[in-house]
């Protein structure tokens, strides 16, 4: 790269000599045939990557050297329409749901090109929360977009749909139905929010977890109206363990070991509380409803720090999640 930005910057083109003496990585004291061969395997490198270091044996001023043609080395600036940049702030938003090294080479590219983007930045994030896209990863996934289609069209036509879904805890999937009031993609996972017919509170709905074909009324006019106000981010962002409105909300304390409480200080996300003790430990903090299942729900997360973590309060909890532990362990052991 060192070299990429003196043959840039140089207006003429540079002989061999200028760069041994003045590009850090070829003026040191190696002898100068080791400083050529290496000249020669970085000019090849850049060439592979579509960077043109050409020669010039004389110039219309009988200069000689090397260079990089600057009409080959930047691209011409984007024209992009609005529709263009808005499909490419949508993609962004989708590459954010991921963490592998694909998805953060696609934003950086992504990033670059809405630079020029005619679309206005505030307008650029209104677009971003609003609309959404994913990438199928297989045959999984086809019946998920399959049934993501319907359940939209039910969402505009205010139609109820009817579905079976598998939780993890149940050994066959339950007949549901429900008045989807929006659509949303959280952690590389699609899922509908609405009214649940058979227990008359708002739900949220994984559709990977849907078994079966999926189907939407096809009586005439609208069937329900959505509640003003409703929000698709805030019930995304609502954890499994705050599931089941209507029950008590409670504030529970988590002891964690001091070799992985820096882990959650770290990661600490929105609505939850982290105190660092003297001793390194910490106790993170986290609202959770008084239900028969918060202990199922609350346990996958905590799963991953096993051994290193204790449920401190509320009583109920705790005595929920030992039991649930025995279980286990009697189950497998």
């Amino acid at each position: 790269m060192n070299l990429v930005s003196f043959l840039l910057a140089s207006s003429e083109p540079v002989p061999f000599s200028s760069i041994r003496k003045q590009v850090i990585g070829y003026n040191d004291l190696a002898r100068e045939d080791a400083v050529e061969k290496r000249f020669d395997r970085d000019k090849k490198e850049l060439r592979e990557i579509g960077i043109p270091v050409e020669y010039i044996a004389s110039d219309e001023r009988g200069r000689e050297g090397y260079y990089i043609p600057r009409e080959q080395y930047f691209h011409h600036e984007l024209q992009l329409t609005e529709d263009e940049a808005a499909l490419l702030t949508v993609l962004g938003n989708a590459a954010r749901g991921s963490n592998d090294a694909v998805s953060a080479n696609l934003r950086a590219a992504l990033l670059k090109m809405t630079i020029d983007a005619p679309v206005p930045e505030e307008l650029q994030a209104a677009i971003a929360k609003n609309r959404v896209l994913a990438f199928s990863r297989g045959k999984k996934d086809r019946g998920v977009y399959d049934n993501l289609e319907k359940i939209v069209r039910a969402v505009v036509a205010r139609k109820t749909i009817k579905f079976e879904y598998k939780r993890p805890e149940d050994r066959k999937p339950t007949k549901r139905q429900l008045h989807p009031y929006g659509v949303g993609y959280r952690d590389g996972e699609w899922y509908v929010v609405g009214n649940d017919q058979d227990r008359s509170a708002i739900r949220q709905f994984r559709l990977s977890r849907m078994a079966g074909k999926l189907e939407v009324n096809r009586v005439r006019g609208r069937e329900f109206d959505i509640p003003p106000g409703f929000d698709i981010e805030k019930h995304l962002e609502i954890e499994p363990w705050e599931f089941d409105e209507g029950v008590k909300e409670e504030w529970a304390k988590i002891l964690f070991h001091e070799d992985v409480a820096w882990m959650i200080e770290d990661a600490l996300p929105p609505g939850r509380k982290f105190e660092r003790r003297g001793d390194g430990k910490g106790v993170l903090s986290l609202k959770v409803r008084k239900s028969n299942r918060t202990h199922q729900r609350l346990l996958g997360y905590l799963s991953a720090y096993s051994g290193q973590c204790a449920v401190i309060s509320p009583a109920w909890l705790r005595a929920q999640g030992i039991d649930q532990l025995k279980e286990l362990r009697e189950r497998y052991l």
